[in-house]
C-alpha cells in the first residue's frame, strides 16, 4: 500500500507536492476505512483526487507510473524520452532534476522509501531503504549517487565493479532492474521493492484496454463470480458474466467470419488473437490442446417477469464496458489486496453507479487501496467518505499545486459537495463571461 508520493519538476509539478494518505485521527467517523499497519502505523484505505480539467491530476497518476515503469523496465526511459518529464514552463526548464519519491509497505508487510533523481543525462540519485516509518531509523538498501553506489549488505569489490559498469551503460534505468539482467546483488530488499512496484501496484489509465479481458475471466473463477457479484451490487440489470468457449472449426459453420483475419487464424500454434470491436475485446482465438477454440463473454440480463438471455458485449453499453475494463483492477484491490490506480473512475459511468462502486469497496473487509481521480461531487457526502481521503489538484501560474480537504476545518455535519461547487476549498474551474 502507498503510504506517501512525492513530485518535484515533473509535467505540470513545479514545486514540490506530497500526496500521502495518512488519516487524521480526530476524525473518528468511518473508522473501517483506515488500516493499522503491524507497526501501529494507521493508512487510508481509498483516496479520490478533484480538480478541474488541466489541473493537474492526471499527472499524479503519471508520475506513479513513471516510477512504476522505470522500476520494471530497463528500456523504459533513455535521453531522447526524459525532456518530455520536465516541467516545461520556465525559463530554465531542464536544467534541474526531476524529484520523485515513494513511500510504501508491500503485502507482506515491509516498508520501503524509494527515490529518485533525474537529469537530462541520466539518473543522478537513486536510493532504496527500510523505512523506520517515522517511529524509528531507516536502513540503506542502497544509495547511488554520481556513478557510484554504497549498500546496506555490501558486496565484493568484483560486483560493485560490474554494478558500477552496468550503470554506465544504462544511465537511465533503475538499479531495482540490475538482478533481472545479471542477478549479482543478494539484498532481496531490493527484489522484494520492484516486485511491489510489478505486481501490487496497479494503474488504469482513461484510455487503457487490456486485450487479454477475455482470457483473464475464462481462467478465473474468481474474477468471473467477482464480476457478478459486483454487477449485482451496483444494479447494473446484469445478474450474471460467464465466458462461453466452443470449437473453432464448429463455429465457423455457424457464423460470419468476415471481420477475422482468417490468415492469421489459419497459422496459429499457440498464444490468442484478440478481436476487438468499437473499444470491446468481442472475442479471442486460442489454441488448446492443438484445438483452436474461440471465446467470447456473455451476461445474462432479465426482461419482463422471469424470462432471461445471455447478450454478448456488443449489447453492452459503454459504461458496463468501461466496468467490465476495471473489474480485473477492482479484484485486485477488494480481493488481492493490492493498491489500485484508477484516472477518472466515472468515465462513461452514471453518478449514482460511481457512488456505489465507492461505496463498493469502502464497505469491504480489504487491506487493498484505491485511489483514483473524478468529476463527481456526489462522492464528496461525509457519510461515506471522509475528508482526509479527499485531494485537490489546481493550477496558479501554469503549475499545479495538490493539498488535503483535511487541511480545512471541515465540521462532520457539513455539505462538502455544496462547499466545493460554490469554490470554498478551490480546484474548480474558472468560467469567464462568452461574449457571441
Amino acid at each position: 500500500m502507498i503510504l506517501r508520493v512525492i513530485l518535484k519538476n515533473f509535467l505540470s509539478f513545479d514545486d514540490e507536492v506530497q500526496f500521502d494518505m495518512f488519516p487524521n485521527l480526530k476524525r473518528t467517523s468511518l473508522s473501517d476505512h483506515i488500516y493499522v499497519h503491524e507497526q501501529k502505523l494507521p493508512v487510508l484505505k481509498m483516496a479520490a483526487v478533484y480538480g478541474s480539467n488541466g489541473a493537474g491530476k492526471s499527472n499524479l497518476l503519471k508520475g506513479l507510473n513513471f516510477m512504476k515503469a522505470l522500476a520494471v523496465n530497463k528500456e523504459f526511459l533513455n535521453k531522447m524520452s526524459v525532456a518530455k518529464y520536465f516541467y516545461a514552463l520556465k525559463k530554465d526548464a531542464g536544467v534541474h532534476c526531476i524529484s520523485l519519491a515513494i513511500e510504501f509497505i508491500t503485502k507482506a508487510g515491509k516498508p520501503y522509501l524509494y527515490s529518485v533523481d533525474i537529469a537530462k543525462t541520466g539518473i543522478v540519485y537513486e536510493s532504496l531503504m527500510i523505512s523506520g516509518l517515522g517511529a524509528g531509523e531507516s536502513v540503506e538498501v542502497f544509495t547511488r549517487q554520481d556513478g557510484k553506489v554504497t549498500y546496506g549488505q555490501t558486496p565484493s569489490a568484483e560486483i560493485q565493479k560490474m554494478v558500477e559498469g552496468w550503470m554506465e551503460k544504462n544511465p537511465f534505468a533503475s538499479l531495482l532492474n540490475i538482478n533481472n539482467d545479471m542477478p549479482v546483488l543478494g539484498d532481496e530488499n531490493i527484489d522484494a521493492a520492484r516486485k511491489w512496484f510489478d505486481d501490487e501496484l496497479v494503474i488504469v489509465g482513461l484510455h487503457s484496454f487490456n486485450p487479454s479481458l477475455i482470457s483473464i475471466f475464462k481462467n478465473s473463477e474468481r474474477v468471473r463470480s467477482f464480476a457478478s457479484e459486483l454487477f449485482n451490487a451496483i444494479d447494473l440489470g446484469i445478474t450474471g458474466v460467464d465466458v462461453q468457449t466452443e470449437n473453432f472449426e464448429d463455429w465457423v459453420n455457424t457464423h460470419d467470419t468476415g471481420s477475422l483475419p482468417m490468415d492469421k487464424v489459419r497459422q496459429m500454434r499457440s498464444g490468442v488473437l484478440s478481436e476487438v470491436v468499437d473499444f470491446r475485446n468481442t472475442r479471442a482465438i486460442s489454441v488448446e490442446k492443438g484445438v483452436q477454440k474461440i471465446s467470447q463473454m456473455m451476461f445474462e440480463q432479465f426482461g419482463q417477469g422471469d424470462f432471461s438471455r445471455h447478450m454478448d458485449i456488443q449489447a453492452q453499453s459503454d459504461g458496463t464496458v468501461r466496468l467490465l475494463s476495471l473489474v480485473p483492477a477492482l479484484y485486485d484491490a477488494v480481493k488481492g489486496g493490492k493498491t489500485v490506480i484508477i484516472d477518472e473512475l466515472d468515465h462513461s459511468i452514471h453518478p449514482h453507479l460511481v457512488r456505489e462502486l465507492v461505496r463498493y469497496f469502502s464497505s469491504h473487509k480489504t487491506t487493498g487501496q484505491l485511489i483514483f481521480t473524478t468529476h463527481q461531487t456526489c462522492l464528496l457526502n461525509q457519510e461515506f467518505i471522509r475528508t482526509d481521503e479527499v485531494w485537490l489538484v489546481e493550477k496558479k501560474d501554469g503549475a499545479s499545486r495538490m493539498y488535503s480537504l483535511n487541511d480545512f476545518k471541515i465540521h462532520n455535519t457539513i455539505n462538502i459537495e455544496n462547499g466545493y461547487m460554490e469554490g470554498r476549498y478551490g480546484a474548480i474551474p474558472f468560467i469567464g463571461e462568452l461574449n457571441m
